[in-house]
């Protein structure tokens, strides 16, 4: 039998360092998506041939982590050490991600740049995924929205401060930036573990209850936990209509005939955006927490983000877009904070935590390939239906899926109705 000490770490002080660990794991990860990458690939393959291998490196590190991320989730699930397994993760995760931005950084042929790159997403991934596995473990479920919008801040904040910085040093080399933005994950990484407490584990393991049970239960039973699958469609959806958004330049050059340094001026009106969807997340998660509903919020949201689809099909006018972007990230903010507190809520078991949070995050990188693959075949059918650009029909196409997004709230249990709540409950009535 496996012997455990169960701590709890006082709800400032986990908050402090889950925001720490989430932020400074994740930005890294969109820094170099948005620009370090791309000027990394360069210095390898030159500008000609950039484009195509950087799509080639995003569509490789997208397969790998779809596979990898559960995997993952479901190893951090079975690790089994004094100090905590959420700890352990932290940790080791900001390590085997520094040394994964090393071999990036330090690469001289694509194929180690694309080992250095999957590597670097799946270490930090373990990071912000143990960030977050501390919620439904150690928060009270009253807690849960306005910890989820607070979650939701963390990335575009530490996002915008790397920003600012790698503004400041923009003539410092790309290699001391990599090697900068690694040093400071890793101390942020420490900080969270020493910040947090973990349960312990003090004794021996069970074989039968080892890492190859937890895999042959991998995915929850969809028959005794329906609500998980529903939680996770209308990620999915949702995500795919998040996903849209990344054919916008595409669509300022095919129906407004913008230049490059135009659609550049546009993308900065755009960029305050931004923090509309900090300010919504973290309003609609203390909301959602004082009203005690969730459901109405994750409908309401995607809805909004459809109806900005469907404005964006009809638009004629780029500073149609610009407002229409606003409104949509207002939603989309909305929508990851009480979603995210929604899911804490209906995980089938603690246990499973980091490996059932890891697959609903695939969605993410399932919801892009899955743009990715559809979306010159959606734009060309629509140009031939309609005789226009093809993003009339492509829009209403992700309006659709955010549509879908709601409706697949609908057979989700509210708060306090889920079985697994009930169980909870009644669990630690017991342990008092």
């Amino acid at each position: 039998m496996e012997n455990q000490v169960f701590q709890k770490t006082p709800f400032a002080r986990l908050l402090i360092g889950a925001v720490l660990g989430l932020g400074t794991s994740i930005a890294p990860l969109v820094l170099l998506g948005f620009g370090l990458a791309t000027f990394k690939i360069i210095g390898l393959v030159g500008v000609e041939n950039a484009t195509a291998v950087y799509g080639m490196v995003g569509g490789v590190t997208g397969i790998f982590l779809v596979i990898s991320a559960p995997l993952g989730g479901l190893i951090a699930d079975k690790t089994k050490v004094k100090m905590g397994r959420r700890r352990f993760w932290m940790v080791a995760g900001s390590i085997g991600g520094a040394l994964s931005m090393l071999t990036f950084t330090y690469a001289t042929t694509i194929p180690v740049l694309i080992i250095g790159y999957c590597l670097a997403n799946f270490f930090y991934g373990m990071v912000s995924l143990s960030c977050y596995a501390v919620v439904p473990e150690q928060v009270d479920p009253a807690k849960f929205g306005r910890v989820s919008g607070l979650f939701g801040a963390a990335a575009p904040i530490f996002v915008i401060i790397g920003s600012i910085v790698l503004g400041i040093f923009a003539d410092v080399p790309v290699q001391q930036k990599l090697i900068a933005i690694a040093m400071i994950q890793i101390i942020g990484g420490i900080l969270a573990a020493l910040l947090i407490k973990d349960t312990q584990f003090t004794g021996n393991v069970e074989k039968k209850k080892g890492f190859s049970e937890g895999f042959k239960n991998f995915y929850p039973s969809v028959k005794k936990y329906p609500e998980y699958t529903w939680a996770l469609l209308t990620k999915l959806c949702i995500n795919v209509t998040n996903a849209g958004l990344s054919m916008l330049a595409l669509f300022y050059i095919m129906r407004f005939h913008l230049a490059e340094a135009d659609i550049m001026r546009v993308m900065a009106y755009q960029a305050p955006a931004i923090m509309l969807m900090v300010v919504s997340g973290i309003f609609g998660g203390f909301l959602s927490d004082k009203i005690k509903k969730q459901k109405i919020f994750v409908m309401g949201a995607a809805l909004i983000t459809g109806i900005c689809m469907i404005a964006f099909a009809f638009s004629n006018s780029v500073t149609f877009v610009v407002i229409g972007t606003f409104f949509f990230n207002f939603g989309f903010g909305m929508y990851g904070a009480v979603d995210n507190a929604l899911v804490n809520r209906i995980l089938p078991s603690k246990e499973d935590t980091g490996k059932d949070i890891a697959i609903m995050n695939t969605t993410t990188q399932l919801s892009s390939a899955v743009v990715q693959f559809i979306a010159p075949g959606l734009i060309g059918l629509g140009a031939k239906l309609l005789g226009d650009d093809g993003y009339t029909f492509f829009f209403i196409v992700l309006a659709g899926f955010s549509i879908l997004s709601a409706l697949m709230v609908i057979p989700i249990p509210e708060v306090g109705q889920s079985k697994n709540e009930k169980v909870a409950e009644k669990a630690e009535l017991v342990s008092e």
